[in-house]
């Protein structure tokens, strides 16, 4: 996993790169680099990735392994051209090795303007929400982030990113059609670092909008006819986050928050979506601990509830171990009346799940 410094996750859109990539080829303004990472989880059954009701036993090994690339090439005095792409695929041959693309974006990247980029990634009001997305596995399931999208990851996007003026850090993004019946979205950031070199505090406020449309079971009037169920929607978020500290230098904290609200279309609408998040947490020679709330509500209807923890040893920039845990606090309501890729737990069960991870 990625280092989340306050600095990297603003940077995030701007270059995303391996924490251990390997330079495989460096020469004459041209490098290819290469890096990835392997890990294997022993999962209680509700927090298996392929999490089966039909599944008698409660316990479950699941393996992952990921490769990416990163490449640069310079072609004028301060311009590069870049490329990155990252793949996952599960480590049990049963799943078919099917790779999942998770990064593929190329563009241009300047020295001293930003960067213009295309393709697959987390679009711009990331770097507002990203706060918050602290842990291995739990958390970072309130918000709306990743409801049309595979993670948060939209693809068909055109991205602009520039960090480190004196403090500020601009993203905006433009998507094509894509992923669960986006049919078009933008989304913009806007964020300041104070006291970089001491004791980082950052703010930042973003905004995302989208065209939506999709043909998923969200029906909240049960009397309507099953044919009519395509649903054209529009959705407009904000967002604010606030940070303070560095997880990999002793204390971090951050809280997120998030308005979702959807137009009406065909006398039809969603309720709005109101999204909470808290994370705190202390790093010490190699030790993290991580403690979490996260809440959203649905027209007054409590879907996420849930406190989450995380301990998490670093024995080099290449190997850790970590445990991450999940509590549900009160019972969510019936995900029938959510979009399909809303991300939160089945069956109200609190979940487990310690992992291995080796990056290379």
């Amino acid at each position: 996993m990625l280092k989340k410094s306050l600095l990297a996750l603003a940077a995030s859109l701007v270059s995303v790169s391996a924490a251990n990539a390997a330079t495989v080829y460096n020469n004459e303004g041209t490098s290819l680099s290469l890096g990835g990472r392997l890990q294997g989880n022993v999962n209680s059954v509700f927090a298996d990735k392929y999490f089966d009701e039909t599944e008698s036993h409660k316990v479950k090994l699941q393996g992952t392994a990921r490769l990416n690339v990163d490449a640069k090439t310079r072609i004028y005095d301060g311009v590069n051209a870049v490329a990155f792409g990252e793949w996952e695929v599960a480590s049990e041959s049963s799943e078919n090795g099917k790779f999942d693309t998770r990064y593929a974006t190329v563009g241009i990247e300047t020295d001293h303007f930003g960067s213009v980029k295309f393709g697959q990634t987390e679009s711009a009001i990331y770097n507002t929400l990203s706060v918050t997305d602290m842990f291995e596995d739990v958390g970072f399931a309130a918000n709306t982030f990743g409801d049309y999208a595979d993670g948060g990851r939209q693809e068909g996007q055109i991205i602009y990113a520039i960090d480190g003026l004196n403090g500020f850090n601009f993203a905006t993004s433009f998507q094509s059609a894509g992923l669960d019946g986006v049919e078009s979205g933008a989304a913009v950031s806007l964020g300041y670092t104070f006291n970089e070199e001491v004791f980082p505090v950052y703010l930042s406020a973003g905004y995302d909008t989208y065209d939506l449309d999709y043909v998923h079971g969200i029906d909240q009037n049960p009397a309507e006819d099953e044919a009519s169920l395509t649903k054209y929607l529009s959705k407009d978020s904000f967002a604010f986050g606030l940070s303070l500290g560095d997880l990999d230098d002793g204390f971090y904290g951050a809280a997120a928050y998030q308005l979702s609200k959807y137009a009406r279309h065909d006398n039809y609408r969603l309720s709005n979506t109101n999204s909470y998040e808290v994370v705190a947490g202390y790093g010490i020679s190699g030790w993290q601990f991580l403690l979490g709330y996260e809440n959203r509500q649905i027209g007054g209807m409590t879907v996420v509830n849930d406190i989450n923890a995380e301990i998490k040893y670093n024995f080099n920039e290449q190997f850790l171990v970590y445990s991450d845990a999940s509590f549900a606090t009160s019972k969510h309501t019936d995900n029938k009346t959510l979009p399909e890729k809303t991300r939160f737990k089945d069956n109200n069960h609190n979940w487990f799940t310690a992992g291995v991870q080796y990056n290379f």
